[in-house]
């Protein structure tokens, strides 16, 4: 219920005059609690008007918060509502009028040089006529833990999970248009020669016209001798840029791999014939 200012300065006048919040309260069908509250305001602030606060505490400019966020884009609701003094819920109707949204930033590493991006994609161009190759390794704990679950509302649903390491599960492949091509699951950690017996073994074969074999600058990577076994065939290596791993399409099949693994696991007994299986569906 609101009070008009005349009623409060009445009711605080007559306070100090009897300094009894109890008979205030009586004589003009207060709650103490309202009383307190109204000292507190005056004190404060040396006025006892009502305080607006909220939504219609201040008018948004929808100007400034457009300012506000290109300068702070990752700002949150609440951060940019107490620079502009108003609430979380008027900072977000003002920005989904002017039609902001939050999404997902994708992300690129500070040490990318855009020069070296350059230089890369234009080497690419270079073999239009080439079939393209992406490959890269990626890992897979053998356990894939669900961290939600359901239940009835208020009860809490627990889950042990082991306290020990699980072994990792490595693999290496390559990828041509939307097909993945010489899949190898490996436990032991990648080297130069375990590499180059895999690229000459099991990538080149599969590889049935001229290609441009893309691949990121990892140690193992030697380029030079990766080079001479896929020129003798017709082929060519390309290094992408450094700290530069979002030309290749495959990190997202990674992301793929990962979502099917949590689906299928159940249903097997090993983790190995899980993560196979996706070849056999895809």
């Amino acid at each position: 219920m609101a009070y008009s200012a005349d009623l409060r300065n009445k009711a605080l006048n007559y306070y100090e005059q009897c300094k009894n919040i109890s008979q205030t309260a009586a004589t003009f069908n207060l709650s103490r609690n309202t009383l307190y509250l109204w000292i507190r305001l005056r004190k404060q602030t040396g006025s006892l008007k009502h305080q607006v606060t909220g939504l219609n505490a201040v008018k948004l400019d929808r100007q400034k918060p457009a300012q506000y966020v290109g300068q702070h884009q990752d700002a949150y609701l609440h951060e940019i509502a107490k620079h502009f003094d108003c609430t979380a819920a008027a900072v977000c109707y003002a920005l989904k009028q002017m039609g902001m949204t939050r999404k997902k930033r994708p992300t690129t590493y500070k040490e990318q040089d855009p020069a070296t991006v350059t230089y890369y994609l234009t080497q690419l161009a270079e073999f239009s006529d080439y079939q393209r190759v992406y490959l890269d390794e990626t890992g897979f704990d053998r356990y894939l833990f669900r961290p939600y679950a359901r239940s009835l509302k208020g009860q809490i649903v627990k889950a042990q999970i082991s306290g020990k390491r699980y072994q990792r599960l490595s693999l290496v492949s390559a990828q041509v248009g939307n097909r993945l091509i010489a899949p190898m699951v490996y436990q032991n950690t990648m080297t130069g020669v375990f590499f180059e017996a895999w690229f000459q073994q099991c990538l080149l074969p599969a590889l049935t016209q001229k290609s441009v074999i893309i691949l990121d600058n990892a140690r193992f990577h030697r380029m030079g001798v990766l080079r001479e076994m896929a020129e003798k065939l017709g082929h060519k290596v390309l290094p992408l840029a450094p700290h530069s791993p979002e030309p290749n399409p495959i990190e997202k099949v990674w992301a793929n791999i990962k979502r099917y693994l949590r689906t299928v696991l159940s249903d097997y007994a090993r983790f190995d014939d899980a993560l196979l299986s996706y070849f056999d569906f895809n």
